[in-house]
């Protein structure tokens, strides 16, 4: 067999670029706007101001943590899917217990499928809150969330002039754009800001799965040269992007009013 090994490092690069860099910069902003979110807003309007503006997107984050180690297996010691701060007790490790809520879970370490698993229960927050804001656009503005899908159908040429028409010629009621941006606004805040632990734990399975895909892609190349294969990954990942972008965008809304909040408060 000959193999090609500039074709072979070439698909390796690009399943390393749509399965671990796209997702990994997405994450990286989304945990940085909206971890700046919620430190402008425990200094200037106190701690549980996280909980009163972002409860459901903390019951969001934590029940998607649940979800992912329940699909992958592990054994569920504790859960508290929204709790209030309490920042003159102390936890285990004696640090301040100013924990939202939690999932406790433990695994074999011996399984790879279980310790690989923790790289999605970790991140699991961000991409389960984005699907509960693309399910209450399609629920409460169905002709944006149409326009929406008419855009991002062939993802690797995205169609620019039907997400125009979506955001101008949609008929959904004024209304339910308002809900809809609230709730956004609370998802936003209290659900993307992965914590240090979330990374901690992402990080156990990250080796795991690199080395899969890496082997997976490998093979294919061999094969049949991966391009079927390749281009599955691209939609899908490019799709991914879209949703991730529209939360990106929602996240720096939601950044700029508590700024401007405290901006008023501040200087009044």
């Amino acid at each position: 067999m000959t193999i090609n090994y500039m074709l072979l490092l070439q698909n390796l690069a690009l399943i390393v670029f749509w399965l671990l860099v796209v997702p990994g910069a997405f994450i990286a902003l989304l945990t940085g706007v909206n971890r700046n979110t919620k430190q402008y807003l425990a200094n200037g309007f106190g701690i549980n101001s996280e909980l009163y503006l972002g409860f459901i997107g903390i019951f969001c984050h934590e029940l998607s943590h649940l979800l992912v180690a329940l699909l992958f297996g592990h054994r569920i010691t504790g859960v508290r899917l929204l709790k209030r701060p309490h920042p003159n007790q102390r936890t285990r490790n004696g640090d301040s217990d100013l924990a939202l809520g939690y999932v406790n879970h433990t695994w074999n370490q011996g399984n790879w499928y279980q310790s690989t698993g923790n790289l999605f229960i970790g991140i699991a927050p961000i991409f389960g809150c984005s699907l509960v804001l693309l399910g209450l656009t399609a629920w409460l503005l169905p002709g944006l969330f149409a326009g929406l899908v008419a855009f991002a159908s062939h993802p690797l040429a995205l169609d620019w002039s039907a997400l125009r028409h979506a955001i101008t010629d949609a008929n959904d009621s004024w209304g339910h754009g308002l809900i809809v941006f609230i709730l956004a606004m609370n998802i936003s805040i209290g659900g993307f800001d992965l914590s240090a632990a979330d990374f901690r734990n992402s990080k156990m399975g990250l080796i795991g799965f690199t080395i899969l895909i890496l082997v997976v892609t490998a093979i294919w190349t061999l094969l049949t040269g991966a391009a079927g294969w390749l281009r599955g990954v691209a939609t899908v990942m490019a799709l991914l992007a879209v949703i991730l972008s529209g939360a990106l965008l929602i996240s720096g809304l939601a950044n700029l009013l508590v700024r401007l909040c405290l901006h008023v408060k501040w200087h009044h």
